[in-house]
Parts: C-alpha cells; structure tokens; sequence
C-alpha cells in the first residue's frame, strides 16, 4: 500500500456499498414501490445524491412497466434526507 487511495479504497466501497443499500431499503419503504436497480450515487459535500428506478406500475408483459428514475439524497449512514422524481418511462424504453 504505497498511496493514499489504496489504503482508503476497500473502506469506501464497502462504506457506499452500505449507504447505498440502506438508503435503497429507505425509499422502497418510504415508497412502498419495488426497486429496479441504483443507477447512480454520487457523493456531495455532506451527503450522497442516489439516482434509483423504482417501479411505478407492472405491465404485462414487464416491457410495459411504468418505471420512475429518483434522485434520492442520504446521509452518510443511509438516512433519507429527501427525494423527488425526476424523470419517466416504460421499461422498454430509454430516458
């Protein structure tokens, strides 16, 4: 371990990993919407912004499903700060 980075590195995924994963778990019951996936966390001065699909509405078939992107913001425990919806689409199709 010769630089800074290295010896950080393995605590600060592990650390997003968890924020990220509480922060999801918070929303979706927050929510009570099911999760598609985390298609973003970005740090910020004293928080973590999370960009998360969740599901709005199931379609048949599953290309139909109304899915909403939210920019969900966190502390660095996970805490919900705030959310909203920024964007819509079918599952199909793309932003």
């Amino acid at each position: 371990m010769n630089s800074y980075t290295d010896q950080i590195a393995p605590k600060s995924r592990t650390s997003l990993e968890a924020i990220i994963a509480k922060g999801t778990e918070n929303i979706i019951q927050l929510t009570g919407l099911k999760l598609l996936g985390v298609v973003g966390a970005i740090p910020e001065e004293s928080n973590y912004l999370l960009k998360i699909e969740l599901i709005e509405r199931e379609g048949i078939p599953n290309t139909m499903d109304s899915v909403g992107l939210y920019e969900v913001n966190v502390d660095p425990g996970g805490n919900l700060i705030s959310y909203s919806r920024v964007d819509m689409r079918k599952r199909g199709e793309h932003y």
